[in-house]
């Protein structure tokens, strides 16, 4: 039994190392800019966020000091710290930097990465470099309103003057806990808090699902659909954060997603995007993405992973697909 235990997360390990190379020739240069073929070739933080953790992952380090350089070679710091979010080809035909407003997914992820080399390293200049980021994320990203504290998704463009918007998929629960860890700070633990709060309180449609985006009214705190009004390719990111974090009752949070999947069962199909102003499922718009999220529920819930078959179909299918071979990969990585 314990061989073939052993014969089975050898069989695995492989299977996520083959995948990590296929992802660094797609979409990796060798400069160790990290391509978003989909966007029009551009590199954007979050990008380079998820490649610099996935090398580690993998063990990687020539990838991770590659990636690592590239960004600080070529990724601007804006007045306030934060990573200018956007690089690519300008309409002049030249590369540079398009955006110097941050997105936040990017810069929590980076700091992330960080301290996590950090840890397998002992160089403290990793950590130096987290705690500088954290600083600016903690000045200029955390938002308190009628005694609730928000993460905007940018610095920038985020704060109107009737309403706040967010992106509840930024709200990376793991990444709070770890830095709480290093920052000692208990704003992290309000963050998390309250950004569990607004999850329950951001649930549209009978199916209970989480929009893209909301809107937070500034004077009553009411949670409205904003531009995007979707169950969509952001909020498919939602589950993997609460499955990935020290959450406590996560299976109340996870519950919606229970029942989405459960119900994706007796339909015989996969769902895809969800209009939430009239829950209207799509059974077609999905991709790797949704498979991979869909898989990780399947296995945390049931043990098993009922999806595999389709998830290695969609794999080519859909392998210049940054964005979901992305999250193929984070789903499949412990």
């Amino acid at each position: 039994m314990l061989k073939r235990l052993i014969l089975v997360f050898l069989l695995a390990n492989t299977l996520l190392m083959a995948d990590w190379g296929e992802y660094k020739a797609h979409f990796i240069a060798e400069d160790g800019r990290v391509i978003d073929r989909a966007n029009k070739g551009i590199t954007h933080s979050e990008s380079i966020g998820y490649a610099l953790f996935l090398s580690l992952k993998n063990n990687d380090m020539d990838s991770f000091y590659k990636i690592q350089r590239w960004y600080k070679d070529n990724l601007t710091l804006n007045k306030s710290g934060l990573l200018g979010w956007k690089w690519g080809k300008d309409s002049d035909d030249s590369w540079r930097m398009l955006d110097l407003n941050n997105a936040t997914d990017g810069d929590l992820w980076i700091a992330y990465d960080n301290l996590l080399m950090y840890e397998k390293t002992h160089d403290s200049k990793y950590k130096d470099e987290a705690l500088n980021h954290i600083k600016s994320i903690k000045k200029y990203l955390l938002y308190d309103l009628n005694n609730r504290l928000y993460l905007l998704p940018g610095e920038n463009g985020f704060v109107k003057n009737e309403y706040l918007e967010i992106n509840l998929s930024y709200y990376l629960f793991f990444i709070f806990d770890k830095f709480k860890e290093y920052d000692n700070d208990i704003v992290w633990v309000r963050i998390k808090e309250d950004g569990l709060k607004l999850l329950e309180e951001s649930k549209f449609t009978p199916l209970q699902l989480h929009p893209d985006w909301i809107k937070v009214d500034k004077n009553s705190s009411k949670i409205m659909l904003s531009k995007n009004s979707s169950f969509g390719y952001d909020a498919l990111r939602i589950p993997y954060n609460i499955l990935k974090s020290n959450i406590k009752n996560k299976n109340k949070y996870l519950e919606p997603y229970k029942n989405y999947r459960e119900s994706m069962k007796k339909a015989n199909t996969v769902f895809g995007v969800v209009d939430l102003h009239n829950g209207n499922i799509n059974i077609y718009n999905y991709s790797l993405a949704h498979l991979s999220i869909y898989n990780m529920l399947d296995k945390y819930f049931n043990y098993s992973e009922s999806l595999n078959d389709e998830v290695n179909k969609f794999k080519e299918k859909m392998k210049d697909d940054y964005y979901s071979y992305s999250i193929y990969l984070l789903a499949t990585t412990n």
